[in-house]
């Protein structure tokens, strides 16, 4: 790969379960996955790094990390719970 852009370098982390998500494209498409995945309740819009050069110049990346604990396994919260039946409490 050439590139004028030096390899990305990811801190190394020290403890815990950590999860990566790298998403590439253009900027409109990784902006439109990144708000998706808001609305999903999978990770804050702030929690995403600023648009980085990728190495091909037409894309952008943006990456995400997630510290995974004990309440990793368990899955979010669904934001849209379906209605009670009717006579259902």
């Amino acid at each position: 790969m050439s590139s004028n852009h030096p390899p990305l370098s990811l801190a190394p982390t020290d403890r815990g379960q950590v999860l990566r998500v790298i998403a590439v494209g253009s900027l409109e498409v990784v902006n439109n996955y990144v708000l998706t995945q808001h609305r999903l309740g999978f990770a804050q819009v702030s929690e995403w790094s600023r648009p980085l050069p990728a190495p091909n110049a037409r894309d952008i990346m943006r990456i995400l990390t997630k510290r995974l604990g004990s309440q990793a396994s368990q899955p979010p919260e669904d934001p849209h719970p379906a209605a009670p039946e009717a006579g259902r409490p």
